[in-house]
């Protein structure tokens, strides 16, 4: 480590404790989606489900008599884009540690700490339970961005983009 990256190190380390924070070299996790957006999520997907079946029920003649092979790929095709959405808000986790940020999702997204040369944390306070936080990084690669619904995985957001809790 360079000697003003220790020093930093140190610092960070300093603010974190100040702020009651777990240690800067601790991995903080948490679910990257709050349970309003969650159960929002089940409703839309439910409400989906719900229309489909009743305007489906209501048709004059069943509906796989009515739908040729690209019909069905393309229903399949819409089911599957639904699906995996859904499953990424519900089992998503985002994890911040010394060295790297790391979110599940539909594809596992990691970005080393050392390697990010802008950060831009969004949020828009009072209106986490909706509005999920998240964290923008852009590397030599390109744009990542992170969602964090839990409050030390916020908190270490805001230390990294801010240098305060």
């Amino acid at each position: 480590m360079k000697p003003d990256a220790d020093m930093s190190h140190r610092a960070d380390a300093a603010v974190a404790a100040e702020a009651g924070l777990a240690p800067v070299d601790d991995v903080v996790s948490g679910p990257s989606f709050p349970l309003t957006v969650k159960l929002l999520a089940t409703a839309l997907v439910l409400g989906l489900l719900v229309y489909g079946g009743l305007a489906a029920h209501g048709l004059p003649t069943p509906l796989w008599q009515q739908l040729d092979a690209g019909d069905w790929a393309f229903l399949l095709g819409v089911l599957a884009v639904i699906a995996s959405g859904y499953w990424g808000i519900m089992t998503s986790r985002t994890s911040i540690g010394p060295q790297y940020l790391d979110q599940t999702w539909l594809w596992h997204k990691r970005v080393n700490i050392a390697e990010i040369t802008q950060v831009k944390l969004i949020r828009f306070p009072g209106l986490d339970w909706i509005l999920v936080p998240r964290l923008v990084v852009r590397t030599g690669f390109g744009l990542a961005t992170f969602h964090a619904a839990e409050p030390a995985v916020l908190a270490r957001f805001r230390l990294l983009a801010h240098g305060r809790p």
